[in-house]
């Protein structure tokens, strides 16, 4: 018999629309008499605590019906002391959010049904930040996705509290909701200046405007840095943007969307398993569509960390 899946469900995810998908879902699970237990998500970080007490219960088999923020929160319950806490534990997503980045790791992917059903399953990196929280105390975070600082944690931050007419654009269209917040926090950013350090060798201080860390290329819809990432390789990828003008940044958007940002001169590509960022400005960390802090920061690569079933 089927081993029961733990899955914990966000229907606040896509901006409500992960309510009516769940419902729907969950007639499937019952008409394939497919065996679960399902909770739901109240507030911020509740997906940590449910994970938590699910583990410690016994349960193996978890399932994720969210977006990547909820993912997020999911990681930090599973892992302890960089490690999963349990050997046996397998994690299966049910993309339910606006973005849903993680879905686009994978070329291959089976039916929301077929996933649940499926016992194989592949071992991919993730890897971990550590930082200050907003009130400077130290913590470190486990990341599946990808990691910004700089004009697009801004973005994100615009992105995540969307109210009214843009509300109801992102709905329709998470590209177009993401250009709008992006515009938005253009006209208030400004570069900031950061030294940096790729498997400790120093890259000297200069002004940037954006420097993201990443397992998965794509971000906030279908903006991508146009890397093919491999998800077992033991490494990080990194981009930074050197520090530009207002209109300068503007006029990068469009090679967000098309996968060309790498070809313009103000931008650079490296692969690494350690990256550090240190600054005195003031700039936004955000990890996973979520944001969690400030720097100093340090990424470190934890390889085949995870057992996914796609």
């Amino acid at each position: 018999m089927q081993p029961e899946t733990f899955i914990i469900v966000n229907p606040t995810a896509g901006d409500g629309l992960a309510q009516k998908r769940w419902k729907n879902f969950e007639t499937d699970l019952k008409n394939n008499q497919i065996p679960y237990h399902a909770v739901i998500t109240e507030y911020r970080n509740h997906a940590t605590e449910f994970i938590s007490e699910a583990v410690s219960s016994g349960y193996t088999r978890f399932g994720v019906f969210s977006g990547d923020g909820t993912l997020n929160e999911v990681l930090q319950g599973i892992f302890k002391e960089d490690h999963v806490k349990s050997d046996d534990l397998k994690l299966i997503f049910f993309p339910a959010g606006s973005s849903c980045d993680f879905e686009k790791k994978f070329k291959h992917k089976r039916s929301w049904i077929d996933r649940i059903q499926a016992e194989d399953s592949i071992a991919i990196d993730i890897f971990k930040v550590e930082c200050k929280d907003f009130s400077g105390k130290q913590i470190s975070r486990y990341i599946i996705n990808n990691s910004s600082i700089g004009i697009i944690s801004l973005a994100n931050e615009k992105f995540n509290s969307v109210s009214g007419f843009t509300k109801k654009i992102k709905q329709m269209s998470v590209d177009a909701g993401a250009v709008i917040c992006g515009l938005k926090a253009i006209t208030q950013f400004k570069p900031f200046q950061a030294e940096m350090l790729i498997d400790k060798v120093k890259i000297p201080m200069q002004y940037l405007s954006n420097t993201t860390i990443f397992k998965t290329a794509y971000f906030g819809g279908d903006m991508s840095y146009g890397v093919d990432t491999v998800q077992d390789d033991g490494l990080l990828s990194v981009v930074w943007l050197e520090g530009t003008s207002r209109l300068g940044l503007a006029a990068l958007m469009p090679s967000l969307f098309t996968g060309t940002v790498l070809n313009k001169k103000l931008a650079h590509f490296r692969t690494c398993r350690e990256f550090e960022l240190h600054t005195e400005d003031s700039v936004i960390l955000e990890t996973d569509g979520e944001n969690i802090g400030t720097p100093p920061l340090k990424y470190t690569i934890l390889p085949k960390a995870l057992q996914v079933i796609i």
